[in-house]
């Protein structure tokens, strides 16, 4: 299974995330799949039954906090060449949760890359260029959960399925 931690939006985002997907001047670039909207806490990659078993009674053991993120920024990245969407800041317990869920990891044996966490919702692939900006209502978003998600490679392209879930603690 290739699997990853993250943040699943409800419905209600996933539709104005799509909205301002399209709102965008993309030339040629695929948008990301409603159905596929998410934020990244912690890629996987390649897992076996044994440690997916160790993934979920780690992640049963994480106490995290709810929190709230405003979605306020557009921005684009050359290299993955995607167009995304994230805060332009956002509250302790989002890299507390993504360095724990990042810990559980390497603990069950999994090698992942050492970069800094940069939390963003992709809004399109194959994003050749920078994009206009347009001006958007930011979309407010309050986390209750993380998930473990996979990614499912399929002939019409990837869908990511939720697998497990688990509460993050109402403050």
């Amino acid at each position: 299974m290739r699997l990853f931690f993250g943040l699943w939006p409800e419905n209600e985002h996933r539709e104005q995330l799509y909205t301002l997907a399209e709102s965008l001047t993309l030339e040629n670039a695929r948008l990301l799949a409603k159905s596929n909207t998410h934020m990244t806490l912690a890629f996987l990659g390649n897992v076996d039954e044994e440690i997916y078993a160790r993934l979920e009674e780690g992640a049963k053991q994480i106490q995290a906090r709810s929190f709230s993120l405003r979605l306020d920024s557009l921005g684009w990245w050359q290299k993955p060449k995607i167009a995304w969407v994230g805060p332009s800041t956002y509250p302790d317990e989002l890299p507390t949760l993504a360095q724990a869920l990042h810990a559980l990891a390497r603990d069950c044996g999994l090698q992942l890359p050492e970069r800094p966490y940069r939390p963003h919702l992709t809004l399109a692939r194959k994003v050749k260029s920078d994009y206009e900006a347009v001006d958007f209502e930011p979309i407010l978003w309050n986390i209750r959960e993380f998930c473990l998600i996979e990614s499912i490679s399929q002939e019409q392209g990837v869908r990511y399925e939720v697998k497990l879930r688990w509460p993050l603690k109402i403050m």
